[in-house]
């Protein structure tokens, strides 16, 4: 729980910590690697805040998840013996592994080269193809506090307001730089 409050507990970004915590106490989880059947490696590249804006920073995510993918080579047998094909890994900002916000960039970095041949959970879920999909992945949601879920359901008085809309509208943005919003 303590990973999550310092993620943010009510972010997007905080489902690999929620998805770790709830493997830590799973009935399926072993401790021997031998009888393992996949490997959960917990990197939380959504939990990097910028300390200008307050919004997630994905420029670390490659290089972080790089140099975890080298530590687990050098230390584990396990990585070497499939190359990864039994290792997963949580994306779940916007545009998945590709780890970047604005679309056209993801598409031109691609899912990185060392992630490829692992099994991806993304919130990033498309009907048609997208190369921030070309790798083994599943599809998850996205997370909601469990608070969320125990809440009393809104009153059923005539409302105002019938859709909430949270995502890009437009195809190509002008009023942002890629980084911060513009005012």
């Amino acid at each position: 729980m303590e990973a999550l409050l310092a993620c943010g507990l009510d972010f997007d970004g905080v489902a690999s910590v929620a998805i770790h915590e709830a493997l830590l106490t799973s009935g399926f989880r072993t401790t021997s690697p031998d009888e393992a059947d996949f490997f959960f490696v917990p990197v939380y590249v959504s939990c990097n805040f910028s300390t200008v804006n307050g919004f997630p920073s994905l420029a670390h995510a490659r290089p972080l998840i790089a140099s975890s993918i080298a530590e687990i080579k050098t230390k584990y047998p396990f990585w070497n013996r499939t190359n990864g094909r039994d290792h997963m890994f949580v994306a779940s900002l916007d545009y998945g592994a590709c780890f970047h916000a604005m679309e056209d960039v993801a598409i031109a970095d691609e899912i990185p080269e060392f992630l490829r041949r692992s099994i991806l959970m993304q919130t990033f879920g498309v009907t048609s193809p997208h190369v921030c999909q070309e790798a083994e992945h599943v599809l998850i949601p996205p997370y909601i506090p469990p608070g969320i879920l125990r809440s009393p359901p809104p009153e059923t008085a005539r409302r105002d307001i019938f859709v909430f809309f949270r995502g890009k509208m437009e195809v190509h943005p002008k009023n942002i730089s890629g980084r911060f919003c513009s005012k």
